[in-house]
């Protein structure tokens, strides 16, 4: 298992070597590029093009939630298919968690399995959606419901190009590290406490501490349950919660959600520290930690608008990958540093407490 490279200015040295040292050559590269990200990525892209002997293909591709579609990979399969891809072809995904999500899915089934490699552009993605070979599709009915353990050769993190990063993908991408933190408890936890939000968005030294110290808490568990049978489920700590708020803030008719995942997986992590306490798990005090660290963060307090009735929720949770029978698998928080899975939780009253925490004040 290849871990992450983490560092500033490294993409146009190690892009083109991590390529170049592969085995057996790549004959043919095929590029999603997230445009939001293709100006700073442009001086690694053409060193690439410069320096490999292959043909270096882009793929159309827009980016945003609402292409990680069944129907996306497929036209990104045929369009890969008609430019002449064969299995000693590779696939780099160079982008936010969206872009890498469907890069490596992609590669998972494109004749039955290509190579590829993510270049994350974003806090969220360098600090979890890269790493550690889950790749998905959504459907309508809930995230990532298609999808493949399929590890990518390599994932270049290069914090230099977080430094135009929007204010929304930064809070995204604390949500998910704060989920490291109170996983980890003893690494990140410290260097949240006294960040300061502000100078983080140079995306120095403190972006640099955080991608990479939520990589390695990530890596170290993926590495010893790279399936999900065990301890790897611990790294869906507010995800159960949040995927349920992600997906009801869908506009009626369809588009991008109004919570993106960073942020819905912070909600996440306030709802289970209260279910952990109601339940008796955590000590009185961690869900005000959460909040109070959340706060000092910038991640949003409240659901968007009315949150959908108790019953539709339970529909949406239920849907949740790790639900069995109806009934869910939650990851909850004893404490920083320690987190116990409940089994066969109802969903009912899970969103219940999502209404207690969550519901708009007034």
């Amino acid at each position: 298992m290849n871990w992450p490279s983490y560092g500033r200015g490294i993409l146009p040295e190690l892009l083109p070597r991590s390529l170049a040292e592969l085995d057996p050559p790549a004959t043919a590269l095929f590029l999603l590029v997230d445009p939001n990200a293709a100006a700073a990525l442009e001086p690694a892209l053409a060193e690439v093009e410069r320096r490999l002997p292959c043909p270096c293909h882009r793929l159309p591709w827009g980016a945003g939630e609402e292409r990680k579609t069944p129907a996306e990979a497929e036209r990104l399969a045929r369009e890969a298919v008609r430019r002449g891809v064969d299995r000693a072809s590779v696939v780099v995904g160079a982008g936010g968690g969206v872009t890498t999500d469907v890069a490596g899915f992609l590669a998972a089934v494109l004749l039955r399995g290509l190579r590829w490699g993510a270049v994350p552009t974003t806090l969220l993605a360098m600090a979890d959606a890269a790493l550690g070979g889950k790749t998905a599709v959504n459907l309508p009915e809930g995230k990532n419901l298609i999808g493949a353990f399929h590890l990518p050769e390599f994932v270049l993190a290069d914090v230099a190009v977080l430094a135009g990063l929007p204010e929304r993908e930064w809070r995204c991408g604390l949500g998910e590290v704060l989920k490291s933190a109170l996983i980890d408890g003893s690494e990140l936890l410290p260097v949240l406490r006294r960040l300061d939000p502000v100078g983080l968005r140079r995306a120095g030294d403190d972006a640099l501490a955080l991608a990479a110290g939520a990589g390695r808490v990530k890596m170290r568990i993926v590495e010893a349950d790279p399936t999900e049978q065990g301890e790897r489920k611990l790294l869906n700590l507010g995800h159960t919660f949040g995927h349920a708020l992600e997906i009801a803030s869908v506009p009626p008719g369809g588009g991008r959600p109004a919570l993106a995942h960073g942020e819905a997986v912070a909600l996440g992590l306030r709802c289970a520290a209260r279910l952990a306490e109601e339940m008796e798990i955590a000590a009185p005090g961690l869900r005000d930690e959460v909040v109070a660290l959340g706060r000092r963060l910038g991640l949003p307090e409240r659901f968007p608008g009315p949150l959908p009735p108790v019953a539709d929720l339970a529909v949406l949770l239920r849907r949740d990958k790790k639900a069995r029978g109806g009934r869910l698998d939650l990851v909850l928080p004893a404490e920083p540093g320690s987190c116990l899975i409940v089994r066969g939780v109802e969903a009912e009253a899970v969103a219940e407490r999502i209404h207690a925490e969550l519901e708009p004040e007034g």
